[in-house]
């Protein structure tokens, strides 16, 4: 019995030996630095009347990541400031359980979380699909579906326990701000 279940463990091991092997990690480097620039940008034409008004300013300032599956590396973290408050778009990862990477919105008055996950997806609880087998039977094999290519999309996450993703637009990028910047929100 034992001997079987290490032969498992050993075919389990080899199999995400394998998994990684084909894991470009520069290709998903290039794909998390490209989709974290798309959120710059966005969050510059939110803010461009105001940064031209002088009303807010935006800097960039490198910083380093190590995630497990690619080491250290660097990407951009962004602060936008409004005088006097200072806003961090604090980059945390990729490959994220759930998600396809995260960044922290740090204020003076609080913190959100925005994810880059499959537009179509408005509930964490979307993204857990669970199996169930009778003890001794082998379970169903999964449904066999033609999966669709993911839009990955940056939605603003509410706080656990019933986590929400909500659309990221200008409406919901200011109260963002207003959340995590003013305590009269």
């Amino acid at each position: 019995m034992a001997t079987s279940e290490f032969d498992d463990f050993i075919r389990r091991q080899q199999a995400k030996r394998q998994e990684s092997a084909q894991l470009d990690v520069g290709r998903e480097l290039d794909e998390w630095r490209k989709h974290l620039s798309t959120l710059y940008d966005t969050v510059e034409a939110y803010m461009s009347a105001y940064i031209r008004e002088g009303a807010a300013t935006i800097k960039y300032r490198p910083i380093e990541l190590n995630e497990e599956f690619s080491g250290p590396y660097e990407v951009n973290q962004m602060s936008l400031t409004i005088e006097p408050s200072v806003i961090q778009f604090k980059p945390i990862g990729t490959m994220l359980i759930g998600s396809k990477g995260r960044v922290d919105v740090q204020g003076p008055q609080g913190e959100a979380r925005l994810v880059l996950v499959n537009r179509k997806v408005s509930e964490a609880r979307e993204l857990i699909h669970i199996r169930v087998s009778v003890s001794g039977a082998p379970p169903a094999p999964p449904s066999i579906t033609t999966q669709e290519p993911i839009e990955w999309a940056w939605k603003l996450a509410t706080r656990p326990p019933n986590m929400r993703f909500i659309d990221l637009d200008e409406a919901t990028f200011f109260n963002m701000i207003l959340m995590v910047a003013d305590a009269q929100s």
